[in-house]
């Protein structure tokens, strides 16, 4: 029944993604070069066949141990979703420096990382990256 849920979840998701988000962002423009379409739309795709992909591994693998636990599982999903969340809001209220680096932090939090040099090495990375980003104007 899990491995149903979660294909129904992320497939249906993937579906709305490119049938009204997608289409609904981004605007054709007449420059030369690839539509700004492409890459999301070439994202939801890969999310949505790696979903059947999953669910056939599901379904083959059957019922796993009583013993063993999903690291996330469907409690995970929701924190990281929380965390995108947050993190979107964080971008929109402080820019994309601070808050970019905090949505890193609040993603590997999400994750299951609990390291503390792991997650202040990702931080620095982030911050780093982001900084130059910005100082670049990529």
């Amino acid at each position: 029944m899990r491995p149903l849920a979660e294909f129904a979840v992320v497939f249906s998701a993937s579906l709305l993604l490119l049938f009204v988000v997608i289409p609904a962002g981004t605007a054709e423009t007449d420059n030369f070069g690839l539509s700004p379409r492409m890459l999301p739309i070439v994202c939801a795709t890969i999310i949505a066949l790696m979903s059947v992909v999953t669910l056939v591994f599901g379904l083959l693998r059957g019922n796993p141990d009583s013993n063993t636990r999903d690291a996330g599982g469907f409690r995970g999903v929701i924190q990281f979703g929380a965390a995108a969340l947050a993190g979107v809001v964080l971008v929109d209220l402080t820019g994309l420096v601070i808050g970019g680096a905090a949505l890193v932090l609040l993603s590997c939090l999400a994750v299951g990382e609990r390291r503390i040099a792991a997650l202040a090495g990702m931080g620095t990375g982030a911050l780093l990256i982001l900084l130059f980003v910005d100082w670049s104007g990529l």
